[in-house]
């Protein structure tokens, strides 16, 4: 069967593709705009013309005047379509835009100058309204002799100060304006004294409703455990649902007062109890029902008894039964007299689905109380305050819309639209210079994301094969390790941590490390990690140290790879582990290329540097002997830098080892994988023990480096042989 090969694109074929894509989508946004926009100052002509009323003509313009701001944000557009060599201009131009601009604003001017009466007429009636209105409220606000008045003058007075702050265009140009704004801050100066004054008598009026509620609760709560029966718990369950909405209707009258979040958690831990209390009866109900016919036969009924308390916790079993378990004509005479008793408490007809409801109603009540606004008369004092200065604020800044000032404002709209057009090419180079359409990037991607994938089905396989070796070694290596019987490990652990630092000490807290790794059951994965680990700064060394020797002998070589090694370690780990993981898949390899590229820049950065850092007498000693360019390095570079080197050594296996959790991601096993599980699961005793297993291989592979450098140091200086 003839198999249709999948067509191929590389991305430089695509890119012209995508450029005209997205050309293509910008020019048919770009006329859409424009139209729009000719259609808009069309609609809004017509309707200036047709308007019979002042207002209208302030709505139209406040219309114009977003379309005015809209051009200017769209600069670009109407200057590509003034430009008559652009193809665009064929169909629409900016000239047509500017043209009807300009007669919506002659429209609007010319209807302004006909209802400008209406203007004066409609301000000063509305100044009147609202300064009688204010003088009713200052007597209404004087006349307050209660908390409870107080709070219900609110809502109105809130509702005038907001729409005097709307109407602040019509009456900001009356002579008057500042006598209005001030008659504003008296009243609300008023309402405050009153809050104030009034205030002491509402939190002790919501401190006693509060504390008869809390008893009320305790009451309640103290009921709970004497409960027998079940009209008892419908009862019971009928007096939390009135106290719960008694508590929710009164929200925000209780929400300032302190006590009330002692309320909230009261009645929460009531329904809690209560819930659990039902739920135990009827478990009980259920559980001395299954016992009723065993009880002809102690035996069974023991072995009963003893199935139920392992398999619930309820208090009946526990507390009732479990005590008579041994005593089998006692047990079977508790269980025939708790069957009756719960025959006559009606224990059958228990729904539990009732008062788990009711609990999650009573749940709902915190969210209520942090949600809902406070009517405290200190609370609402404040938001006239604040609706008091916005008035004033607004006074002052707000442009008027009587017609003189309209008329310049339709100029100065049109102005703009004609701006738009005319702007300077090099303000329209800033302001795009560093944007690209959105289109063209779009579809420049997607060839990318083509072109990798068919270089991913084309070279995967072969790319694999190239890392089969590496893989084999891990494999082995790690298969090794985990044949080691164990006191054989640590005995090498502990010698190699000895040749290394020649610390009892040190020897010891490895061997010990490595044991409680061991004994918490742990020894699988952490042999993964040590395998990972070790395998990565091998191969971090065996590529590092000659990029640092190369960098050290040549300054064209370290401005070259620095670079390079500054992105190595800057670059997010989850960002080089894409095209990795895309490449190999999931396994220990791409974790392990992972770990490299994030764990090499030490022993490069730092093996360079120790060599640049040689003595130049030294050097100028072996060249004094005659000493080669090899002998030089191998005989006096290499070991004067042996302790900044193994200082990159000790910084790449940390390195290493942080990578551990993050290349569990990609499916490396280890001591990173429990911990992974753990955070996605919230399973903490797991990821605590992982994560300090963690930290003891970090704390043995540190101290064992360091000491080994420092012994190099020593000897450098004399002081060990």
């Amino acid at each position: 069967m003839a198999v249709r090969p999948i067509p191929k694109q590389s991305i430089l074929d695509c890119l012209p593709t995508a450029a005209e894509i997205g050309e293509l989508r910008i020019v048919n946004k770009d006329l859409n705009f424009i139209q729009a926009m000719i259609k808009r100052a069309t609609d809004l002509t017509s309707q200036a013309q047709s308007a019979t009323d002042y207002s209208q003509l302030v709505k139209i313009t406040d219309n114009f005047s977003k379309l005015s701001g809209r051009a200017s944000d769209k600069s670009k557009i109407l200057k590509d379509f003034s430009n008559e060599s652009s193809p665009l201009t064929e169909v629409n131009t900016s000239t047509e835009l500017l043209e009807k601009v300009q007669l919506l604003s002659q429209a609007l001017e010319n209807k302004t100058q006909e209802l400008g009466d209406q203007f004066n007429s409609y301000a000063t009636t509305q100044y009147e309204s609202y300064n009688n209105s204010l003088s009713e409220f200052s007597n209404r606000v004087d006349s307050i002799n209660s908390p409870s008045e107080v709070i219900s003058i609110f809502k109105d007075l809130e509702f005038l100060l907001k729409e005097i702050e709307e109407s602040s265009r019509y009456l900001v140009s009356n002579e008057n304006s500042s006598e209005l704004v001030n008659k504003v801050e008296l009243l609300a100066q008023q309402y405050a004294d009153k809050a104030e004054f009034y205030s002491p008598s509402f939190m002790n009026d919501v401190s006693s409703q509060v504390s008869l509620i809390q008893e009320k609760i305790k009451g309640l709560m103290g009921q709970v455990d004497y409960l027998n029966s079940n009209i008892e718990i419908q009862s019971h369950i009928e007096q939390i649902s009135l106290t719960r909405d008694e508590i929710n209707s009164l929200a925000s009258t209780y929400k300032s007062f302190s006590g009330s979040k002692d309320m909230i958690f009261s009645l929460d831990e009531l329904s809690i109890t209560t819930h659990a209390k039902v739920q135990d009866m009827a478990d009980s109900y259920e559980v001395v029902s299954n016992l009723m016919p065993l009880v002809n036969d102690p035996e069974a009924l023991s072995r009963a008894v003893k199935e139920a308390s392992l398999r619930d916790d309820v208090s009946t079993v526990e507390n009732i039964l479990m005590p008579l378990v041994n005593k089998t004509n006692e047990l079977s005479a508790k269980v025939i007299e708790l069957g009756a008793q719960y025959e006559v408490g009606n224990y059958a007809e228990i729904k539990v689905g009732v008062i788990a409801s009711l609990d999650k109603v009573v749940q709902r009540l915190d969210r209520t109380y942090q949600s809902i606004r406070s009517t405290d008369p200190e609370t609402l004092s404040a938001t006239i305050s604040n609706l008091s200065q916005n008035i004033e604020t607004q006074f002052e800044s707000v442009r008027s819309v009587d017609p003189l000032a309209q008329a310049d404002y339709f100029a100065t709209l049109s102005a703009n639209v004609n701006e738009a057009m005319n702007v300077s090419d090099f303000s329209l180079f800033v302001n795009n210079a560093i944007s690209i359409p959105r289109d063209v990037m779009m579809n420049s991607r997607l060839c990318v994301d083509s072109a990798f994938r068919d270089f991913t089905r084309d070279f995967g396989n072969i790319i694999e094969t190239i890392f089969d070796p590496l893989l084999y070694f891990l494999a082995q290596f790690e298969q090794l390790l985990l044949a080691t019987p164990w006191p054989v490990f640590l005995l090498g652990a502990g010698a190699l941590a000895w040749l290394g630092s020649r610390s009892l000490k040190v020897t010891l807290g490895v061997i010990l490390g490595f044991f409680a790794i061991g004994f918490l059951d742990m020894w699988t994965p952490m042999i993964s990690t040590v395998t990972m680990i070790a395998t990565a700064t091998l191969l971090c060394l065996t590529i590092g140290i000659p990029l640092g020797v190369w960098m050290s002998r040549s300054d064209r070589a370290q401005s070259m790879i620095t670079p390079v090694l500054d992105i190595m370690q800057t670059i997010p780990s989850f960002v080089y582990l894409i095209p990795v993981v895309m490449l190999l898949g999931i396994g220990k390899v791409p974790g392990l290329i992972a770990v490299c590229i994030y764990a090499m820049p030490p022993i490069v950065r730092l093996t360079n540097l120790g060599i640049r850092l040689v003595d130049k007498e030294a050097m100028e000693a072996a060249d004094a002997f005659g000493a080669t360019y090899r002998q030089r390095l191998f005989m006096v570079q290499i070991p004067l830098a042996l302790p900044n080197i193994f200082a990159g050594v000790n910084q790449t296996i940390m390195m290493a080892l942080s990578m551990v959790v993050i290349a569990a991601m990609i499916g490396v096993t280890g001591l990173g994988l429990p911990v992974l599980q753990a955070v996605q699961n919230q399973y903490l005793s797991l990821g605590m023990l992982n994560g300090l297993a963690i930290v003891a291989l970090a704390i043995i592979f540190d101290r064992v480096s360091q000491a080994f450098g420092t012994r190099i140091q020593k000897h450098r200086s004399g002081d060990v042989l």
